[in-house]
């Protein structure tokens, strides 16, 4: 068995594979596998992935119809063999000392899940490390999950993406943990990381850069979203379900009401490119039990007052934050899209 698993997801990337391909295989650390997934791309990515298969026994390569990233991810994981999971978008490039200093701080802290710094390359320029990552470890057995919430997780200290932390491939399989559909939940990479933090017994974050993420127009994040607003709101309400579900629902009671609402929900009505979709989802979502839950949670005093006590932050929000939610519970959704700063679609 190899000590990690990287699962690289191929969709239309011929132009910056190479690129991808040669960073892993100058790993200083030589102890993994190289799963690279073929989601239906169209254009000469599986001639590439096939040369360098001839190059390297460590590849192997999944051919399927095209899904989307998560799907990708998933299928990488249901072949996986290694003690840990890595991610690697295959237009980003890995440094290469990167797995070795990982493997290196998951064998000394024992550690579920390590995460680590990026920075950004646009126009042929890199960025400093892009967050302010400090070396430190967490026992959650002794840190409080609320705690990290707020402190790390809201302020985007430590990031969300899938692909700047490695996992212990156990706790995800024993808690058959996926991805969720793109069709279905924007921003898949949060609630994957937010559910391997509920399972976590330790976590090690590292300051120093090891992935360099390239930036460029016509890459996911770079297309249009529809249906943007629809998918944040089921993202919060799958968040919300899953720590109910796993006994953490009472811990991070005040968290998810404000999180769901900073950091998703009014995201998702400031940017979804149509208004109509905005309104249509909230009328449904309105009806969702879950998030019912969450609203009439922003609605009371504490979540916003505890997000204010443990960050600082907030007061701006806190009278915005608890009208939003009441008229929403109350079906004035064109009152609350009107608190929501920023323009739809813009």
């Amino acid at each position: 068995m190899s000590r990690v698993s990287v699962i690289v997801p191929v969709y239309q990337v011929e132009q910056w594979l190479p690129g991808c391909l040669d960073s892993l295989l100058l790993q200083s650390f030589e102890d993994f596998e190289l799963i690279l997934v073929d989601d239906g791309t169209r254009d000469g990515s599986p001639a590439i992935m096939e040369r360098y298969r001839e190059k390297d026994a460590r590849i192997r390569i999944i051919h399927k119809e095209n899904g989307g990233l998560s799907s990708a991810r998933n299928a990488g994981l249901d072949v996986a063999g290694g003690e840990y999971v890595a991610f690697l978008d295959s237009d980003d490039t890995a440094r290469p000392d990167w797995l070795k200093d990982v493997m290196e701080a998951a064998d000394r802290d024992q550690a579920d899940l390590i995460l680590y710094n990026y920075c950004k390359v646009e126009n042929g320029q890199t960025s400093a490390p892009y967050l302010p990552i400090r070396d430190e470890q967490f026992d959650f057995q002794s840190y409080p999950l609320d705690r990290y919430f707020y402190r790390y997780w809201m302020p985007y200290v430590h990031g969300q993406e899938a692909w700047s932390r490695v996992y212990r491939r156990s706790l995800i399989e024993k808690n058959h943990l996926r991805f969720a559909l793109n069709r279905d939940v924007f921003a898949e990479d949060t609630l994957f990381s937010a559910m391997t933090l509920m399972h976590a017994r330790r976590l090690t974050a590292l300051s120093k850069p090891y992935i360099d993420y390239l930036q460029r127009g016509d890459s996911l994040m770079g297309q249009p979203k529809p249906r943007l607003a629809a998918r944040l709101m089921e993202l919060s309400v799958r968040l919300s379900d899953y720590a109910d579900r796993t006994g953490h629902g009472q811990e991070l009671r005040h968290v998810l009401p404000v999180l769901c609402y900073d950091k998703l929900i009014c995201k998702g009505i400031r940017f979804d490119p149509s208004e109509q979709d905005v309104r249509e989802a909230m009328e449904q979502y309105r009806t969702n039990a879950t998030m019912r839950k969450i609203l009439t949670g922003l609605a009371s005093p504490m979540p916003l007052l505890a997000y204010t006590v443990n960050t600082g932050k907030g007061f701006a929000t806190q009278v915005r934050g608890r009208l939003f939610a009441r008229r929403w519970l109350a079906g004035d959704v064109d009152g609350a899209m009107a608190l929501v700063e920023g323009q739809i679609g813009k």
